[in-house]
């Protein structure tokens, strides 16, 4: 499959094609010599125009061949000259394709993208002839952008002709090459309606990419599969396979698909390399990761996603200190940092600590606790459940029972303040109340504690913790 190209116009593209077969195999065979001619800008180019104007005077579809050669060598005044005299000749008021020369002129000159002029050639072409497949289709290409529904509708009127005309297609292109998250939509439901078994090897490829940018990621690899059942060598579809399956955690899969698409391919992505590298990390294979991942930046260094997964590869090998500099590096560098990037570095640290002792040991674990502190400094939305991940970190490392009751009172003061709640921030604020009436029950300061535990069923009414504390005096209510 020829590389899917954004072009501005697909209008050249068709109309920089070889004449259709003619009927008339002679002025195929009259044309040949005529057509190098002109290509080749010949003395005597304009000669043979002439003589085979005249041999072929009474056949419109001779004239539009010539026509489209010298349009073909950007010699629009050439082509225009002819397309007019046969619109201008009675006899010939049914040539719609000469018309359609006419439209495709008006393209090439048009200024700013003014669609206007062709689409009115283009309507005129369907005019005068009511069955010319391309005169619709170069009307919808024009109008796509500008007017999208009149452009669908009017392959619709086509299709009332021909029943068997198959337009979903080439609509869900036109959406899909609108570049937004609308346009990827619309050519998902576009490519749903129609029938596959018409799709060629671009299109299953649209449907997959459409699906994986929605992140609908398992109709995204479903579509692929499709695709690949009938271009089983198609790179562009073992891309999408991969990317859809690797965003899914598929790693086993998309590993598959990633070794079909770098078979003799010669112009891998950094993405593909991204891909594949995270797909090894997640079957563990560590040192082939590093290197897919490696490979990534190199083809493609400001895209830093790598970076951060190859710490994760390095600590996977056990090499830590590699990994912290590559997380410590990405964290600074980067300018959209995620959840999975400030865990990756804690967990070094932890490890790192788990590994030491005495004050080194709760160097390392403080340092994890840092990591999570940055992040709700620099990401107040989630600093919930920042201050949640440091209190695990307090609890289970550092047995630092005073520094857990001083971040559950940061979660507390942090959602409290919080008008809408999400479905997140109540768990954590359930799990920072339900803790503190613990601790607080456990000290025998029972009115606190029910006032937690009230809170708590406010959030959370069927919550058994916050009910016991409720119910009890004073020992029947301390809990572990």
């Amino acid at each position: 499959m020829k590389a899917i190209k954004y072009l501005i116009s697909g209008v050249l593209a068709m109309a920089l094609a070889a004449p259709s077969m003619a009927q008339d195999v002679n002025y195929q065979t009259a044309l040949e010599p005529v057509s190098k001619a002109i290509v080749a800008k010949s003395a005597d180019a304009a000669e043979l125009a002439k003589k085979y104007q005249k041999e072929f005077k009474k056949n419109p579809e001779a004239l539009v061949a010539l026509g489209k050669v010298y349009f073909g060598e950007k010699r629009y005044d050439d082509a225009k000259a002819i397309a007019q005299a046969l619109t201008d000749n009675k006899k010939f008021a049914n040539c719609g394709d000469a018309w359609i020369l006419l439209g495709d002129i008006a393209v090439a000159e048009a200024e700013n993208g003014d669609a206007g002029p062709a689409a009115a050639m283009y309507e005129t072409a369907i005019s005068v002839d009511p069955k010319n497949k391309t005169a619709y289709e170069r009307y919808f290409t024009v109008n796509r952008t500008a007017a999208p529904e009149e452009a669908i509708r009017k392959l619709e009127e086509y299709k009332k002709i021909d029943p068997s005309y198959q337009i979903e297609a080439k609509v869900a292109d036109m959406y899909y090459k609108q570049n937004t998250i609308g346009g990827m939509k619309d050519a998902v439901e576009w490519y749903k309606k129609g029938d596959a078994n018409n799709y060629d090897e671009t299109n299953f490829t649209q449907w997959a990419n459409a699906n994986y940018i929605l992140r609908n990621y398992d109709d995204a690899v479903n579509v692929a599969k499709r695709g690949l059942a009938k271009f089983n060598n198609s790179v562009y579809l073992s891309r999408a396979a991969l990317y859809a399956a690797a965003e899914k955690g598929d790693f086993q899969n998309a590993l598959e698909y990633g070794k079909d698409m770098f078979k003799d391919n010669k112009d891998s992505l950094a993405l593909d390399y991204y891909y594949y590298g995270i797909s090894q990390l997640g079957v563990k294979d560590y040192q082939n990761a590093v290197t897919s991942l490696n490979k990534a930046l190199e083809i493609n260094p400001k895209d830093l996603r790598p970076m951060g997964k190859l710490s994760q590869a390095y600590l996977g090998l056990g090499q830590e200190d590699k990994a912290l500099d590559y997380s410590h590096k990405y964290l600074e560098q980067a300018t959209s940092v995620g959840y999975d990037d400030y865990n990756n570095l804690s967990e070094i640290y932890k490890k790192k600590g788990d590994a030491a002792k005495g004050t080194q040991q709760k160097d390392f674990y403080n340092k994890a606790m840092d990591v999570w502190e940055i992040m709700a400094k620099k990401s107040p939305a989630i600093a919930d459940y920042a201050y949640f991940q440091e209190a695990q970190i307090a609890q289970d490392k550092l047995k630092d029972q005073a520094k857990v009751r001083e971040l559950n009172q940061k979660i507390i003061s942090t959602d409290e303040a919080i008008t809408n709640l999400s479905s997140t921030n109540k768990q954590l604020l359930t799990y920072a109340y339900i803790n503190e009436a613990i601790n607080y029950n456990n000290a025998n300061e029972i009115d606190k504690a029910k006032e937690l535990a009230q809170k708590v069923l406010a959030i959370d009414p069927n919550n058994e913790t916050a009910k016991k504390i409720l119910a009890v005096g004073t020992e029947e209510g301390k809990t572990e």
